[in-house]
């Protein structure tokens, strides 16, 4: 007996003519097939690339040294230089360029320091004087706490020796260039509130000012800095503010107040700081829930910034506002 093949046992009948179709069509099918992509990792010599950082290789006086032993494992721990404070000691990009050359933010009781680094001079470089002094008696010396994974407490007089000579020999950065000076833009340094003109600093939740319900009035400080121009002597001076976060640029300029009599209270980095910047808000014009505000400041050098800008991160955006509630 002649076997059946696949259609004709599930019920179909083909003629021989038909027969011939469907083998014409199999082999058509079958010749358009691909064969099975190879895949690369099946090769053992066909690896992904080794992206581990090797410590041993590293110059212990060179940037990368310094970030790999000291900064990253030491200093980049959560609640401290991980973002939360500057300097940030997260990723070597941000160490650097939150080190050298780049103004302080705490001094100590002489105001001996301008900058955390400083090449060619560890005198005048305040890092230094961190890890050795306790800058005012009631700071402590850095580090104040120590990740699992950190040598500092054997290798502490290597390390300073090693943080020493890259100042020494002009703090160069990870690519072994000398940094050039710069003039950099104002920075703030701390927003704080008071409801109705007085009383004590709104609280800050989430990083954004609570306003009493029913308060008639916001009265609130900026501090700021600028590498080569007194606080006091910055121009231009104005604020926006919005119900929104964003979409400032049609939002009218008003004046900022600067006063020749600052006030002292804690900046964002969690040391005092001197308030020279003021605005008064009247919150019966403000119905909103929240508010937003940026700030526009200028040096002799650069047009005016705004501060936070549509770039900023979005914790900064919120410090830069209030809740009423």
């Amino acid at each position: 007996m002649q076997r059946k093949n696949s259609l004709e046992r599930l019920g179909f009948s083909l003629s021989p003519l038909g027969r011939v179709g469907v083998g014409l069509l199999l082999l058509f099918i079958s010749s358009c097939s691909k064969d099975a992509p190879i895949n690369p990792f099946d090769d053992p010599a066909n690896q992904p690339p080794d992206t581990t950082a090797n410590g041993d290789t590293l110059d212990p006086n060179s940037f990368a040294g310094l970030h790999y032993n000291i900064f990253k494992p030491t200093c980049a721990n959560s609640g401290c230089h991980d973002g939360s404070f500057e300097p940030d000691f997260r990723t070597i990009e941000s160490s650097y360029n939150t080190l050298v050359n780049h103004p302080i933010i705490k001094n100590n009781p002489a105001g001996s320091f301008t900058y955390r680094v400083v090449p060619y001079n560890v005198s005048q470089s305040i890092i230094m004087h961190r890890l050795t002094v306790d800058i005012d008696g009631i700071s402590g010396i850095m580090p104040l706490a120590l990740s699992p994974g950190s040598d500092w407490t054997e290798k502490r007089e290597q390390y300073l020796q090693n943080i020493t000579t890259w100042i020494q020999n002009g703090a160069k950065d990870m690519f072994g260039n000398i940094p050039v000076p710069g003039n950099k833009t104002p920075q703030f340094l701390g927003v704080v509130g008071f409801a109705n003109g007085g009383g004590s600093p709104l609280p800050i939740v989430d990083n954004i000012m609570r306003v009493p319900l029913g308060s008639a009035s916001v009265t609130v400080w900026f501090s700021l800095a600028d590498d080569s121009t007194a606080t006091q002597n910055l121009t231009y001076n104005k604020i926006k503010i919005s119900p929104l976060p964003f979409g400032f640029d049609t939002i009218p300029e008003t004046d900022l107040t600067v006063t020749s009599s600052p006030i002292t209270q804690e900046g964002f980095f969690g040391d005092d700081v001197l308030y020279y910047h003021k605005t008064v808000i009247d919150l019966t014009e403000h119905p909103e829930d929240q508010i937003f505000m940026r700030i526009y400041v200028k040096d002799p050098q650069h047009n005016p910034v705004e501060i936070p800008a549509d770039g900023s991160l979005q914790y900064i955006t919120n410090y830069f506002s209030f809740k009423k509630e």
